[in-house]
């Protein structure tokens, strides 16, 4: 497979520098990459016939003459703010040039058509994401299956790994299997072995997902620690970008130390007086000074109701990361629906 071709058009070097570096850093061997800054050089570029996978193109820079190339997705960067109600005659996308590297980046890979290597590795080391809440029925499979979705969409390699006592996630599934008999005794037993074991039984639906267990966790004597276990072994294979693992709701020992090893733990509150107050007693119990590592994310939010996050004293102590929106449809959507929210796009943002 030939390498895909992305060229960078804009006289400004230094804003396109840090573009250029996403890219190489994302897809640097799969990209041959090329930066033009000066126009002159631009129209001696396209002289000759051209085939480009990607073009990103300051709007000033542009000629409708460059159609006549073979270029299979054309982004226009627009020193305006781009207005959503635009009809304009072109099919090519418009991006708002002084927004992030990383909003225009995400723009174009979730919108064109290029199609990235499978077999490329990432050289990265594999980050594990622990949704984690207090609170019963907020949302957290959901939030969780539509993450998986929304960062595979962006070329990630992702698996999804529930960990509740009752495992139910397998609703959002297409092919509702369950893990094969038998296997129990080997997620515990063959602790070095066990994603060994496990990996033939993966499932994919746009990410990967390890499938449920039938029976309650608790009757199969199957512990969280066991679930760490098969994370860390996963983690050391460094065949995924993302682990993201759906956590339960108790606060045990064990969810403590899920939270030690996780890169980056997202903890699902609600705006009602009662789930606020039972995010407080969880806030007494574990350390989140590290924003890096700790997102607070308010799901299932109703605009037309009291938010008790706003209050004088609550805003003292947490900051909101982001807000999403109740949708009253979301439990009959699958996964590709999911991870067309935009609240749950704007979460995946934050891990790429």
């Amino acid at each position: 497979m030939g390498k895909a071709r992305i060229l960078l058009v804009d006289q400004d070097e230094k804003f396109l520098m840090p573009l250029e570096r996403k890219f190489i850093d994302e897809f640097g061997e799969q990209f041959e990459i090329m930066v033009i800054t000066d126009s002159d050089y631009l129209k001696e570029f396209f002289s000759n016939p051209q085939s480009l996978d990607i073009l990103i193109i300051n709007e000033a820079l542009y000629d409708r003459s460059l159609e006549r190339h073979n270029i299979a997705n054309i982004f226009i960067l627009s020193e305006k703010i781009i207005d959503e109600t635009y009809t304009g005659a072109l099919d090519n996308n418009k991006i708002y040039k002084y927004t992030s590297v990383k909003e225009i980046y995400n723009e174009v890979i979730n919108t064109s058509a290029v199609t990235m290597n499978p077999n490329m590795k990432s050289d990265g080391e594999t980050r594990v994401i622990m949704v984690y809440s207090p609170i019963g029925g907020i949302g957290k499979t959901t939030l969780s299956m539509g993450l998986c979705a929304a960062l595979s969409k962006y070329h990630k390699r992702v698996i999804y790994i529930g960990t509740d006592n009752l495992q139910t996630f397998g609703y959002f599934m297409n092919n509702k299997i369950t893990l094969e008999s038998g296997v129990e005794k080997q997620f515990v037993t063959q602790k070095e072995h066990i994603y060994s074991v496990i990996k033939p039984q993966i499932v994919t639906e746009g990410f990967d997902i390890v499938p449920p267990f039938m029976k309650a966790l608790s009757s199969l004597s199957i512990k969280v620690s066991d679930f760490i276990n098969l994370i860390d072994s996963i983690k050391k294979s460094n065949e995924y970008d993302y682990i993201v693992v759906d956590s339960g709701t108790d606060f045990s020992e064990d969810t403590s130390k899920l939270m030690g090893m996780a890169n980056n733990t997202i903890v699902l509150v609600g705006q009602d007086k009662y789930s606020v107050h039972k995010l407080e007693c969880l806030m007494t119990n574990i350390d989140y000074s590290d924003k890096n590592k700790f997102s607070f994310i308010c799901n299932k939010y109703k605009i037309e109701e009291e938010n008790s996050l706003i209050s004088e004293d609550f805003i003292r102590k947490c900051l909101i990361s982001e807000y999403v929106n109740y949708e009253k449809r979301i439990e009959t959507m699958n996964c590709e629906r999911l991870s067309n929210l935009n609240g749950l796009q704007k979460i995946s943002y934050m891990f790429i």
